[in-house]
């Protein structure tokens, strides 16, 4: 039998590669669109691998649980929404600001995954803190463009991109909260974002005798 050359293999395990992560995706959107429609509760492995069409053994091969698939949704769901938006015309303010009503909306649209993701706990930076360091964490993106706005001009150099990238999620954190438990009442989530953003605005504005932040420096151990 003729052996195959290592650039004739290599497309089969290209191909292989494929498939399962093709596999690893269809497994993730049947468990989030059975949480949409049944909620988080009722959503269960044997009926995620039924719609699949897998076995629970290779459901695991890929996910520990279905918390680890909302973690990842968490994680990433919001990252193409963000490069569509910021692609776009407009200063970066104006781009955010689409950016953060397109996300009010998709949560809007999407409040029983959300829902789902606080009631599980699956997306808990205190107890995985790995998440906030994460390459494939939207922060990452935002922090880039909050950085651009800075080397433009038109946010701050007085602190940090990675400190008001933060300061910018904290204020959507709360905002998200109050929605979720419709505090102090039941309000749209748009609205909210907006006023959240102008909040944010506010301390990311260039103010007169701002200087860029003295680089720590490093204590040597003795």
């Amino acid at each position: 039998m003729e052996r195959k050359s290592a650039i004739e293999k290599g497309p089969v395990i290209g191909l292989r590669e494929r498939k399962k992560a093709d596999l690893k995706r269809r497994i993730a959107e049947a468990a989030i669109e059975l949480i949409r429609e049944r909620g988080y509760e009722r959503t269960t492995i044997e009926e995620i691998v039924r719609q699949v069409e897998v076995s629970q053994p290779t459901f695991y091969k890929y996910y520990p649980s279905k918390d680890a698939i909302l973690r990842e949704y968490a994680l990433t769901g919001f990252a193409s929404l963000m490069a569509e938006e910021l692609e776009r015309s407009g200063n970066i303010a104006t781009r955010m600001r689409r950016f953060l009503q397109a996300v009010a909306h998709q949560m809007s649209v999407d409040r029983q995954i959300w829902y789902a993701i606080a009631v599980s706990n699956a997306y808990n930076p205190i107890r995985d803190p790995e998440l906030l360091a994460s390459d494939e964490a939207a922060t990452r993106a935002l922090e880039a463009v909050i950085a651009e706005a800075q080397r433009t001009g038109e946010f701050t150099e007085a602190y940090p991109a990675r400190r008001l990238a933060s300061l910018l999620e904290g204020i959507m954190f709360r905002i998200c909260i109050e929605w979720g438990a419709r505090f102090p009442n039941a309000h749209p989530l748009a609205q909210s974002v907006d006023e959240g953003f102008d909040l944010f605005l506010r301390a990311a504005r260039p103010q007169p005798g701002d200087k860029a932040p003295m680089p720590r420096r490093v204590r040597k151990k003795t």
